[in-house]
């Protein structure tokens, strides 16, 4: 029979890993090793332990019978572990809120905003995440997100943060004596585009939007820069390459400044930026108490949506 020491203990750990991803890649990458050492562990637990956890298959792994009955409790030992410790944290005077978002929207809009919260609320912590252009939310590693998109969500509590418009934004040296009202203006322009503006989009999906709302469908929006986040854009528009399609939450400073202009107007995009909490969020919770102060600050400025 085996007993449990340090060593089992830790593969433990691996185990509910792999088995809650079901692949020891992803299980890697969640605990900073290699695939190797996870796969190792794997194998050292399951001679310590006499019965195999895993079905290696050509397309992944599976649980066995025994090792799905591990899971069960291991992930239950888990759970019960990670409640203690957030109600000790809790009782040390300092609550800790994951937020998650892109990077874009962190830089230009989030993080000069946050010195306020912290003045406000002392004893939370906001640890934030930039995550890529476009956000995973299967991950769970988060208490509370801003993600911008259409607003259509299942697996979470969803609430408008802001509505938002895309405003077309350039150097002030960009084309200087260019007549931005004529229409053969267009084929003289460079387009700087944003090619992830949210899942599954086409490339110049955003351009192509703001020219059909303004009515110049037959203006090509396939040509220009391509960027993967939209503050590339906006930072190659203030350096001269073009006019990039700016969301305009994220280029008031600059337009304020004059360090960039907005040859034409702003249309409302098809996307907005909204709060989200995990379903079953406790309706007391340092991630609703940070979620309302970004809704009342957003409609103090101006942006919210009443």
């Amino acid at each position: 029979m085996a007993k449990l020491n340090s060593r089992t203990l830790a593969s433990l750990v691996h185990f509910e890993a792999c088995g809650r991803l079901l692949s020891f890649s992803d299980a890697a990458k969640e605990l900073s090793l290699t695939t190797g050492a996870v796969s190792q562990q794997i194998r050292k637990l399951e001679d310590v332990l006499g019965f195999k956890l895993f079905e290696r298959q050509p397309r992944g792994i599976e649980l066995t019978a025994e090792g799905a009955e591990l899971l069960k409790v291991t992930q239950s030992s888990v759970e019960a572990i990670e409640t203690v410790l957030a109600k000790l944290q809790g009782q040390t005077g300092e609550s800790v809120v994951r937020l998650k978002s892109t990077p874009s929207f962190v830089f230009k809009w989030l993080i000069p905003h946050l010195q306020a919260f912290d003045h406000s609320h002392p004893e939370i912590r906001v640890e934030t995440f930039a995550d890529a252009a476009l956000l995973d939310l299967t991950t769970g590693d988060f208490d509370l997100a801003i993600d911008y998109s259409n607003g259509e969500y299942t697996e979470f509590e969803a609430l408008l943060l802001m509505e938002e418009t895309l405003q077309p934004v350039t150097s002030p040296t960009y084309m200087p004596e260019a007549d931005w009202s004529d229409p053969d203006v267009w084929n003289k322009i460079s387009l700087l585009h944003d090619s992830m503006p949210w899942p599954d989009s086409p490339r110049d999906a955003e351009w192509r939007f703001w020219l059909d709302q303004r009515g110049l469908n037959d203006v090509c929006s396939g040509s220009g820069h391509y960027f993967n986040r939209v503050d590339m854009a906006i930072a190659a528009a203030g350096a001269g390459l073009g006019v990039a399609l700016a969301r305009s939450a994220l280029v008031q400073e600059e337009l304020e400044t004059g360090r960039l202009i907005a040859p034409f107007p702003a249309v409302k995009s098809c996307c907005d930026y909204y709060l989200l909490l995990p379903k079953g969020t406790p309706d007391v919770s340092n991630a609703r108490v940070l979620r309302d102060w970004l809704r009342a600050l957003a409609q103090r400025s101006g942006t919210g949506n009443s």
